[in-house]
């Protein structure tokens, strides 16, 4: 894996419906592919020369936006009133740094207004209760005028967290921001470099499909399905770490546990005949793996699944730490471990075993 591709990703501004600049990071490390985006801001690299390719199709996917905001009004004060983009709870924002980005594309900073305990009143200390229509943006302005004529904010300007990449080399462990699904996007193209070289031999012909707008309602997967047209599909996620919330023998999502291979959630019921050939790779290759059944949640094979005739999804997780707030960490082993598992599956597939995980032969 490369670390610094993936920094970069995990730095580059991409809110949902705004991934301009996460398209444009991955195209700059996908230069010996096919590359090619659609008016959606979805992301399509494919191996050289194989756009016309006969054989069955695998599509790789994972989302390229994360959480994110708009500025949904601008008060008289020059405090901003916020919408979020996608599903960051309450809790967790007050009193932490943005970036606005207007539509000349100048990035302005800001602060997610906390009350001064000195001003809260004894029940407002002692409440957790926060309301999104309540809180509000402080660029350091004075008035509205000010905000709109001199730091050319204006509603629907988009921002993201402020939060800046590290990694600890000597641990092994990555820290940023929109892990969720920068580690994903990540995944795909460490999975395509692996393969570029011996693709022609390949049962199938992998395609990967960086899709916009997941955090919003799985959005852009139901275009991205569409093109691509698969017939099997690896979906990679930055799924939610567990392992500080549950205890040891029930946590599904630990980090420097390996990849997660997800049974169930919300959105779809995994297919078994896919998990039991990763299993099969997994022990064969020495691929560290963990099993998720998960109560919530969901995922782009919601919709890749439901495309043409149905699609199987195998969805792999990077396990991250505190997704959906500003901050996350996950551990190297596991992105590789993921990169890993997707490319010794597409590298064991054949047409036999394709039919089985498409339940051709049951009859």
């Amino acid at each position: 894996m490369d670390i610094e591709m993936f920094g970069k990703l995990s730095d580059a501004f991409g809110p949902s419906g705004f991934e301009e600049d996460v398209i444009c990071t991955i195209a700059d490390y996908c230069k010996e592919f096919d590359v090619e985006n659609d008016a959606m801001n979805n992301l399509y690299v494919r191996m050289p020369g194989t756009k016309q390719d006969s054989r069955p199709v695998i599509q790789l996917d994972a989302h390229l936006d994360a959480c994110g905001f708009m500025v949904q009004n601008i008060q008289d004060n020059g405090c901003l009133g916020i919408i979020m983009l996608g599903g960051f709870h309450l809790t967790s924002l007050p009193a932490h740094a943005v970036w606005i980005r207007t539509r000349s594309g100048k990035m302005v900073h800001g602060i997610i207004c906390a009350k001064p305990v000195h001003f809260m009143t004894t029940a407002e200390r002692n409440s957790q209760t926060l309301e999104i229509e309540k809180m509000y943006v402080d660029v350091g302005a004075t008035s509205r005028e000010e905000v709109e004529n001199v730091f050319g904010i204006h509603i629907g300007d988009p921002m993201m967290p402020d939060v800046a990449f590290e990694y600890d080399a000597e641990h092994e462990i990555c820290f940023g921001k929109a892990f969720d699904n920068r580690a994903g996007c990540a995944c795909i193209v460490d999975t395509m470099k692996q393969l570029e070289k011996e693709q022609a031999s390949l049962a199938v012909n992998v395609v990967g499909a960086f899709a916009a707008q997941e955090e919003v309602g799985t959005r852009g997967a139901v275009v991205t399905s569409q093109i691509v047209k698969p017939d099997l599909a690896i979906v990679f996620e930055g799924s939610p770490s567990d392992d500080f919330f549950i205890s040891a023998g029930q946590a599904q999502g630990c980090m420097k546990k390996g990849v997660q291979i997800r049974i169930l959630d919300n959105s779809y019921i995994s297919n078994t005949q896919f998990i039991s050939l990763a299993e099969e790779v997994a022990a064969k290759c020495g691929i560290k793996y963990q099993e998720s059944v998960r109560r919530g949640g969901s995922t782009n094979a919601a919709k890749i699944s439901v495309t043409g005739k149905a699609v199987p999804c195998l969805v792999l997780g990077v396990p991250s730490r505190y997704a959906h707030s500003h901050y996350n960490f996950c551990a190297r082993e596991d992105l590789e471990a993921a990169s890993a598992m997707a490319a010794n599956v597409i590298r064991a597939l054949d047409e036999e075993k394709i039919r089985h995980i498409c339940h051709q032969d049951v009859l």
